[in-house]
């Protein structure tokens, strides 16, 4: 079991936006001095609290903060880039991380951040694929021309070269059994959140069953986003982040109650599971196995069940809004401290702040 942060890049009460950059790349630093596999930004559109347009900004300025840590987006959302100009950046970002570049490619889910861009979202499925494909022939071939329904170049050759070969790593995310034949099919990653441990059993058997191995990803390798809060005890939880985690998804509801006449069927799936998820509180959430949270046995626990259904890689979501920052860091260093050993990690040394 390997293990990862996600980080929206919340925006902190009392911290202008600046101070609030700063503070998100020290909890990078600190990942890295915990021993974490890697590090993961998102990117989220127009947001009221959410501060990352530009996940691969982020990554470049953590690159020169760390030294042994992967650095990913968790993703690029294909349509709302040219694939020429993401290729040229990503390839970039592979030698200004020396190499630990691991790019994250999705669809998008937000149906007012394509409003905002005027981009039809019933063409994201489409767009996605495209620029797909044509990353990785700018990837992998010189003087690259192509004209396609949505994208087009016309002898387009890559200045830097990435530096990882083919191409950098990629990973995919996705919810729906379409997602995960689609990932095993093409023998990438998933990463799959906001399922219950019983579906996501059934998502990583779907994608197993469907693998088809690749030159980085001999063995499929199927990862779990989740909210983890880990303290000395649960009680000892609740007293930090009960409030924060009883209305985790609160926001989730109404934008799920008016998204979901303007979403193409295809996306029915997300403001019907925002709903719900929504209206649950923390005791309900615990109770169905959708948060990781309390003291490190309930949260060992609940990952020793993810891992007997299939799940490879657990990706914490340490940091959602309004979890102070005091608590997130406590929560990942006590998680890499009292946790990760249990899984075969060894117990890093985490040096003082």
């Amino acid at each position: 079991m390997e293990f990862g942060i996600f980080d929206e890049v919340n925006a902190i009460a009392g911290l202008s936006p600046t101070a609030v950059y700063d503070a998100h790349l020290r909890q990078v630093e600190l990942a890295e001095r915990c021993g974490y596999h890697s590090y993961w930004f998102a990117e989220h559109h127009f947001s009221d609290h959410r501060m990352a347009p530009s996940p691969n900004l982020m990554i470049a300025a953590a690159a020169s903060r760390t030294e042994r840590i992967l650095l990913g987006n968790m993703v690029n959302v294909l349509p709302f880039h040219h694939p020429l100009r993401l290729a040229e950046e990503c390839a970039m970002l592979d030698h200004l991380t020396h190499g630990r570049l691991q790019v994250g490619v999705g669809r998008g889910v937000q149906p007012g951040e394509f409003k905002s861009y005027s981009i039809d979202m019933a063409k994201s499925r489409e767009m996605f694929l495209e620029s797909v494909a044509m990353m990785k022939r700018i990837w992998t071939e010189p003087a690259v021309s192509e004209s396609g329904p949505h994208w087009a170049c016309q002898d387009a050759t890559l200045m830097p070269p990435v530096l990882q070969r083919p191409h950098p790593p990629l990973w995919f995310t996705g919810i729906s059994d379409e997602s995960a034949i689609w990932a095993g099919e093409n023998g990438l990653p998933l990463a799959s959140a906001f399922l219950s441990p019983a579906e996501f059993e059934t998502m990583g058997k779907l994608y197993r069953d469907h693998y088809r191995p690749s030159l980085h990803w001999p063995d499929p390798c199927f990862a779990v986003m989740r909210h983890v809060y880990v303290a000395d005890s649960l009680d000892a939880a609740r007293s930090d982040v009960g409030e924060v985690y009883d209305r985790l998804f609160s926001q989730w509801l109404n934008v799920a109650l008016t998204s979901q006449a303007h979403v193409p069927e295809s996306y029915r799936a997300y403001p019907e599971r925002h709903a719900r998820l929504g209206a649950m509180n923390l005791a309900e959430l615990m109770r169905e196995g959708l948060v990781l949270f309390g003291g490190p046995d309930e949260v060992a626990a609940g990952i020793h069940d993810l891992q007997e259904r299939g799940v490879d890689f657990l990706i914490l979501w340490a940091s959602p809004k309004g979890v102070a920052p005091e608590h997130s860091d406590a929560c990942l260093t006590k998680f890499a401290r009292d946790v990760m050993p249990r899984f075969g990690r060894e117990t890093p040394r985490v040096a003082a702040r």
